[in-house]
């Protein structure tokens, strides 16, 4: 028995086999292009063949994918809290309700394929499921606590399509992932039809069916939307055409051309100086662990260390809850010692801290104990001390959630007047102070799109602090994603257990990030870039189409990309009509030498 007949002869086995170790594989804290297409393939196949035979096996499906995701990020997720058992417990429960949101889109996808077979265009039904994945999963990670966390949106390997982020955010990635899980499933589908072609063959030769070993999958790219033979009883019926294939060479040519673009962008981040640039010199503070018995408090701790990277920075961030208030009389005396630093220094500093988050709470219970993270932005100007204060908007599940309490306020938005470089030349001193742009939001805000802002920002101020290193990395890929979302370099710093740092998002390069350090806690660092700089003029840097639009652009953008292939698969028509092959309804398909090259290559691939 071929492989292939094995495959249709016991989908359930191969199916289910092959998903678990895939899902292991793809469904990591950091998703790949190629690891997630490769399960949206095998989905593909395998929810077809359970929706038109055994739909029970649903069940089966989520709870392997389920037990996938988790064996996947088991190193972080059974760290989370406290308990080892409650941790896998809950990351178990998140991994079925992805897996069941995942199912959504492969599950309309099999309706319109099977119930619209004449009524629908092949291009449609090919472009139907990458369409409905990608803003399946926008309309969900926009509406639950933990965003994109957890997603099987692809963080990394993205370098091909990572220009579309300013474009359409996450919704353009998506697509193209899951078009590209189509293109593998048709291929695949292909391959396996071919073993069922013989069977068929050998059907009406001996004239009745051998064993139901030989009842095949169904296939994407039939008229009918079925896999291979069609099952009537006992006997199986010939395939129709493949009218189909044409409509997935379609959508592999568009996935090709939108790649095109990353190679026309330069690898390299944006130079430090140049006339369209301004160097900006940033640091990220993490003190060495502070032992229980050490005279120093945080605060002290973290004001030395400030001290010790502000002659090489100009902004200086400190990490998620770096310093803790008991009362508002505290936050305000650290306030004037924090800017005495900044003021002598003559740097701003992100002071990250936690507070109660009602200091004038008169009242009992729990509200009146509940905390808050925030984030305040010190000047060294004594007569503007705070440029903004912000609090955190999305706070970890079960780990905050119980002690904490969100802001409902949008990031604010601030620009300083950045000094020049003492290096710089004198003459090139001439066109400083320059405007530097700067918002803020905090860890598990990158979650989620950032809220319209009234201009652009340059910089956005990233304080966090993660429990593992896998999650650390997550959360600095997503936070690079916002920035490139907004145009915007992201200053991402981590002071959780070997927390992940660096300076993200645009300008970056298509790495995404100039400078990364793993494991780096109790390590402060700086680092100096530039930002794109117009010369002295008036006229502000314009937002990105994403940073304007938002979700509206890029549903914009996916009915542009569907349209573009409708409209491929018509000029194909009237290009390769009466062609020698037709698709069922007369029109030639032109794949004569694509069918003349299969001839050549399939036999080597039997034996």
């Amino acid at each position: 028995m071929t492989l292939q007949r094995f495959i249709t002869a016991h989908p359930y086995l191969c199916y289910n086999a092959l998903a678990l170790p895939v899902s292991w594989v793809a469904l990591s804290s950091t998703p790949t292009v190629a690891s997630v297409s490769l399960l949206l393939a095998v989905l593909i196949l395998q929810t077809t063949t359970i929706l038109n035979r055994d739909r029970r096996q649903i069940i089966l499906l989520i709870m392997n994918l389920a037990v996938g995701s988790t064996l996947a990020t088991i190193s972080a997720s059974s760290t989370a809290l406290s308990s080892t058992a409650s941790s896998l417990t809950i990351s178990v429960i998140r991994g079925a309700i992805f897996s069941f949101i995942a199912f959504i889109p492969l599950a309309i996808r099999h309706t319109i394929t099977r119930q619209a077979s004449t009524t629908v265009s092949p291009w449609l039904k090919t472009a139907a499921f990458p369409t409905l994945w990608a803003v399946s999963w926008m309309l969900f990670t926009n509406s639950n606590p933990v965003g994109r966390i957890g997603s099987w949106t692809p963080l990394t390997g993205d370098e091909g399509y990572r220009w579309l982020r300013e474009y359409t955010g996450f919704a353009g990635i998506d697509f193209v992932v899951a078009g590209w899980g189509e293109v593998i499933a048709g291929l695949a589908g292909l391959w396996l039809q071919g073993s069922a072609d013989e069977d068929v063959e050998e059907v009406h030769h001996n004239g009745h069916a051998h064993s139901e070993e030989e009842g095949l999958i169904d296939h994407p790219h039939n008229g009918g939307g079925g896999y291979g033979a069609i099952q009537n009883g006992n006997q199986q019926q010939p395939a129709p055409g493949r009218p189909r294939s044409k409509s997935t060479l379609i959508f592999a040519i568009i996935l090709g051309l939108l790649s095109v673009p990353s190679y026309l962008i330069s690898p390299l981040p944006l130079p430090v100086y140049s006339e369209s640039t301004t160097p900006v010199s940033v640091a990220c503070v993490l003190p060495p662990h502070r032992s229980p018995d050490s005279p120093k408090t945080p605060l002290e701790l973290m004001i030395l260390e400030t001290r010790a990277v502000a002659p090489r920075a100009k902004i200086v961030l400190w990490p998620e809850s770096a310093v803790s208030f008991r009362t508002s009389t505290e936050r305000k005396e650290a306030v004037k010692v924090v800017q005495e630093t900044a003021r002598n220094n003559k740097v701003w500093i992100g002071m990250s801290f936690e507070e109660p988050a009602n200091n004038d709470d008169k009242e009992g219970g729990h509200r009146a104990k509940l905390l808050r993270n925030g984030m305040a932005l010190i000047s060294p100007d004594p007569k503007q001390p705070v440029v903004f204060e912000y609090f955190k908007r999305n706070l970890v599940p079960i780990a905050e959630t119980y002690s904490h309490t969100p802001s409902h306020n949008n990031p604010p938005f601030a620009t300083i007047p950045l000094p020049p470089p003492p290096s710089l030349p004198k003459p090139e001193k001439r066109s400083y102070p320059r405007p530097i742009s700067l918002t803020t939001s905090i860890c598990l805000d990158f979650t989620q799109p950032f809220p319209s802002l009234p201009h652009h920002p340059d910089i956005i101020l990233a304080p966090a602090r993660t429990w593992h290193p896998a999650v650390g990395l997550a959360m600095a890929s997503l936070a690079g994603a916002r920035g490139d979302e907004l145009g915007a370099s992201v200053l991402w710093c981590d002071g959780g257990s070997g927390a992940v740092n660096g300076v993200y998002g645009y300008g970056r390069g298509n790495r995404g990030l100039l400078i990364e350090e793993v494991g780096n806690a109790g390590k402060s660092w700086v680092a100096t870039f530039g930002v794109p700089y117009n010369g002295g003029r008036d006229e502000e840097r314009p937002k990105t189409v994403y940073a304007l639009a938002g979700g509206s652009g890029a549903l914009a953008f996916l009915a542009a990309i569907v349209g573009v292939g409708w409209g491929a698969e018509k000029i194909f028509e009237r290009l390769t009509a009466g062609g020698e092959f037709e698709d069922g309804e007369g029109h030639g398909l032109g794949l004569e030498p694509v069918q003349q090259l299969g001839g050549l290559v399939y036999p080597a691939l039997r034996r």
